[in-house]
């Protein structure tokens, strides 16, 4: 019996050792920089991917107070906050930014986790991963992204002043024209209808030259808030198309941020021009709502007969695919739509706590 027992314990022993070496196994030759904690925050151990990222040696850690160390001055309450949070049982992700030895700041995505031992938090584990990088590219990118948006919208503005100070002013002379020789005596009644018909087709090109360089160049939004500036363009689409908006704008708009501001607001202008080339109608419904913690912007055209279908509307220019992508950015989509009765742009996005704060 006694036998039997001991060697079950020095079954049990050997076991804990296989897994011990297997754990700092795991932790040496982890590719993540992980640094073990105790209760009150004392170095226990770390690996060598966290020396070489921070540039420390565990003889250091063991000298100084972590936090003191990697975090820098202009980091040191979040990283004490982070780590009240994890004594306190709870894992915490974030992206933060932490200080080299050789005084570089970086990006880091850390995790900290409680290390546990018999339901007592013992220690903690913090992950650490250079994303600097990865930042810097997505801050590139967004700079790029900002860039190319403010080009285009340079070049639309252009060319609307283009079309209304060229084109429109030469049909304009072409309609003078053609009245003028409507207007003279002893013409065949057939060449007079033609006139007519073709002053007719004139005016409509003006107008909707008129309407599209209206939407090329509208109010900036910049110039006044969301509700204001989504009044003007409204209106001024309105006396150039003579379809009528009906409006559904809630008062929240003035807390959205900017840069979704200027989403939602190219939205609608590229909704409105989508309508304008596609499926003009008597009536459009545009909403703007919240719904639980859901911000949806709605456009409605309704017609007797559409003039194109969902997939050839989406294929004719970038705009609606760019507004897509635009949204994406902030978690949000965008379905447009297309039924005998018309066409419908719905567009979804969370307006989560970060999206208050960012306002």
């Amino acid at each position: 019996m006694t036998s039997s027992l001991c060697r079950q314990g020095a079954a049990l022993a050997l076991g804990d050792r296989v897994s011990t070496t297997y754990l700092h196994a795991l932790i040496e030759h982890n590719p993540i920089a992980i640094i073990v904690l105790d209760s009150r925050h004392k170095f226990q151990l770390c690996n060598g991917a966290f020396e070489r990222l921070f540039q420390f040696d565990a003889a250091e850690l063991r000298t100084w107070a972590i936090d003191s160390m990697i975090a820098g001055p202009d980091f040191m309450l979040e990283a004490a906050q982070l780590t009240e949070r994890v004594l306190a049982g709870e894992k915490v992700h974030t992206l933060t930014k932490r200080r080299r030895k050789d005084g570089l700041i970086i990006d880091v995505d850390l995790h900290g986790v409680p290390l546990i031992v018999d339901e007592q938090v013992v220690g903690v584990y913090g992950l650490y991963q250079d994303v600097t990088e990865r930042m810097e590219l997505t801050a590139a990118m967004e700079q790029m992204t900002t860039r190319l948006n403010t080009i285009r919208d340079e070049e639309r503005r252009r060319f609307a002043r283009d079309l209304h100070d060229s084109l429109s002013q030469e049909l304009t002379l072409l309609t003078w024209n053609l009245r003028k020789l409507s207007a003279q005596t002893m013409l065949d009644p057939k060449i007079e209808k033609l006139l007519g018909e073709t002053s007719d087709i004139a005016d409509s090109c003006i107008s909707q030259i008129r309407s599209a360089s209206f939407l090329m160049h509208p109010p900036q939004l910049g110039e006044a808030d969301l509700h204001s500036a989504i009044l003007w363009l409204t209106e001024g689409f309105e006396r150039r198309s003579g379809m009528k908006v009906c409006l559904e704008l809630e008062p929240f708009l003035h807390r959205l941020p900017i840069d979704l501001e200027s989403a939602l607001y190219r939205l609608i202008q590229e909704g409105l021009a989508n309508v304008l080339r596609h499926a003009r109608g008597s009536a459009i419904a545009l909403g703007l709502r919240m719904e639980g913690s859901v911000l949806k912007l709605t456009l409605v055209n309704h017609v007797e007969a559409l003039q194109t279908s969902a997939s050839s509307l989406l294929s004719s220019g970038v705009g609606i695919n760019s507004m897509r992508e635009r949204l994406a950015e902030f978690g949000g989509t965008l379905r447009v739509t297309t039924t005998a009765a018309g066409m419908q742009l719905r567009a979804t996005v969370p307006f989560t706590q970060e999206t208050r704060c960012a306002s």
